[in-house]
């Protein structure tokens, strides 16, 4: 029987990456195959969203905010509640409390999580109080109402060494003799 990896080596990769940005591990290795997925475009933005953290914890930080934003900007939580927290210290990009206002109220609101029954997580909101006078939240709030998703689409290719590094080969378990092939009949 085939391994998870086995079946789906390249789910695995990227589920490892993710995992190695999240635990802070952002060698060479990891960063070239979270930038080849976030080159991927729209349906990658986990790994845009992790390899702005990869970025940022390797002194890109103008590069890896560029990459939280965009995934961030299709409405990906995890990228809203970075953007909040980042603009809210405002040790990475410079501090903007009606941005980072603007964020968490996105991610608070996001679909994506309240449709699964996905309670947002309350320190990001907590963040912000105390630092955000009135006139500021309700520019937040018209800007969070304004917002709709937009979606990057890579306008330049990767290096070839980059684009390899997410490529797997995948292998596919031998076919059993003893079990029979299913196939439809077929309908006139």
């Amino acid at each position: 029987m085939p391994t998870l990896a086995e079946q789906d080596p390249s789910g695995t990769l990227y589920a490892q990456s993710i995992g190695n940005a999240a635990r802070g591990d952002c060698d060479e290795h990891t960063v070239d195959v979270l930038t080849c997925f976030a080159y991927r475009g729209h349906g990658y933005e986990g790994a845009q969203t992790a390899l702005g953290q990869c970025l940022i914890a390797t002194g890109s930080k103008s590069e890896g905010i560029e990459w939280v934003r965009r995934a961030a900007d299709t409405g990906w939580p995890d990228a809203q509640k970075l953007m909040t927290m980042l603009l809210i210290k405002g040790d990475t990009v410079d501090q903007d409390v009606v941005q980072a206002a603007k964020w968490s109220k996105l991610y608070s609101r996001n679909p994506s999580l309240l449709s699964l029954g996905v309670t947002p997580d309350r320190s990001v909101a907590q963040a912000l109080e105390g630092r955000v006078e009135p006139e500021q939240m309700a520019l937040a709030e018209r800007q969070a109402l304004a917002w709709r998703p937009s979606y990057w689409t890579p306008d330049s290719a990767i290096d070839q060494r980059i684009k390899e590094s997410c490529q797997v080969e995948g292998r596919r378990p031998p076919r059993r003799p003893d079990v029979p092939i299913m196939t439809a009949p077929l309908v006139d």
